[in-house]
């Protein structure tokens, strides 16, 4: 018996023993309470404490951590990059690089392709083909396919990625005009058509790879561009730093940085009004502030902002579009919103709606879902988005105690374009 508990003894000392350290902060969250820590598939670390699990990859982790728990680094890393290498090339193999109009798309993680499951071919056309998105459901979701594989036929239930291109209109049995949403599944490249970049294993951006040309990744030239899970726009209201921005960008972030022109701040998420979809953000530093306008909104007025949309594919140069004020109320009536001509894309969202002297009428919001308003309406919606009227803002700033915002309905000496510009940063969420 003597003998049996010194070797359980002696089996619990060594377990003691390989236990590493017990706290580790790996991408700006730390964790305690560690357990256990060990290799996972593809090289990727696990660490286990109470509660839960992280995954992370080794270079993420302090070296001295992992030494602690008997994991080399670098043989961990070197597993990594193998299994990524042999990910590739089962992606080349299975068609995921897609080449559409001269731009080679990685379909595997590119925003903007769209995934369809078990769609039903209604009609094949030349090169192309009319499917039903949505078969089985009450009503039809047609969408109009180019590229479609030549081995597909009428009836087949098909299943793709597709990246949007527009519209496309035809009449449909009935004598009606019809636009549909048109996606475009592009044609599979083969390995010497894919940048080096990708083939060296260099990390991209999750947009598109133009084919023979030098690339500039600009998400990978942002900070921390490997834990940036969001963008979107806002604008100064006072010269202090604070900032507007919807409450849609920056949910559930975990940290926020603001960059404006060359500059990157790290900012504070000071309050959030779901409801409003607005948001509060404060940095340090001083700044060029745009008025809140008091006047009232005509049905026509002249309209524009400037924002940030789609950075990795778009770069992150500001973007100026105008238009009009479509409506004095949002969707079904919202007195909460206007509708606007203006045309928005993701990553406009929190920008400011300015009139032509750049005073603040209202923020970027939303765009009219284009599926929803196919399905209600049988044609896709010509440039329908929305803003925050500028009454709902001044009310959500109120709300904050202190903040001295510029005088309001300020005729704009100069060029109110590059007086917007000033005042506008990108929202990089993380």
């Amino acid at each position: 018996m003597r003998a049996l508990l010194s070797i359980l003894l002696a089996a619990s000392l060594g377990r003691a023993a390989a236990a590493g350290f017990s706290t580790v902060e790996i991408n700006g969250n730390s964790f305690s309470n560690i357990s256990r820590v060990y290799t996972g598939a593809g090289g990727k670390v696990i660490v286990a404490f109470e509660g839960g699990a992280t995954t992370a990859s080794a270079d993420k982790i302090p070296a001295d951590f992992l030494k602690s728990w008997g994991i080399d680094k670098a043989g961990a890393k070197a597993t990594e990059s193998a299994t990524a290498a042999n990910a590739l090339e089962r992606a080349i193999q299975a068609g995921s690089f897609r080449e559409v109009d001269g731009v080679v798309y990685d379909t595997r993680r590119a925003a903007g392709w769209v995934r369809f499951n078990n769609c039903k071919v209604l009609q094949i056309l030349d090169g192309a083909a009319i499917v039903d998105a949505t078969p089985g459901a009450n009503s039809f979701l047609a969408i109009y396919v180019k590229h479609l594989s030549s081995a597909v036929g009428d009836t087949d239930f098909i299943s793709f990625a597709g990246l949007p291109v527009g519209s496309h209109s035809y009449v449909n049995k009935k004598g009606d005009d019809r636009t549909i949403r048109a996606y475009d599944l592009g044609r599979a490249c083969s390995r010497s058509e894919i940048p080096e970049t990708v083939l060296n294993g260099q990390k991209t951006s999750d947009m598109a790879l133009i084919a023979g040309a030098p690339q500039t990744d600009v998400v990978a030239t942002l900070p921390e561009s490997g834990d940036l899970v969001a963008s979107g726009s806002g604008f100064f209201i006072t010269e202090d730093g604070y900032l507007i921005t919807n409450h849609h960008v920056v949910k559930g972030a975990k940290r926020v940085k603001v960059k404006q022109g060359e500059k990157v701040y790290p900012a504070t998420v000071i309050r959030e009004d779901k409801a409003a979809d607005l948001a509060l953000l404060k940095v340090a530093g001083e700044f060029k502030a745009l008025p809140i306008s008091t006047n009232a909104v005509r049905l026509g007025d002249g309209v524009f902002t400037i924002g940030f949309p789609d950075i990795g594919l778009q770069g992150t140069q500001p973007k100026y579009t105008d238009g009009k004020i479509s409506s004095l109320a949002g969707l079904r009536d919202d007195p909460d919103k206007f509708q606007i001509s203006v045309p928005v894309q993701p990553g406009n969202s929190g920008g400011p709606l300015v009139d032509m002297a750049g005073n603040v009428l209202g923020v970027i919001v939303s765009r009219l879902n284009d599926f929803a308003a196919l399905r209600s309406t049988g044609s896709l919606p010509q440039n329908v988005n929305y803003a925050v009227r500028g009454d709902l803002l001044r009310k959500f700033i109120a709300q904050t105690p202190g903040i001295a915002t510029v005088a309001t309905s300020a005729t704009a000496s100069g060029s109110a374009v590059a007086t917007v510009q000033d005042s506008v940063a990108i929202i990089l969420v993380y």
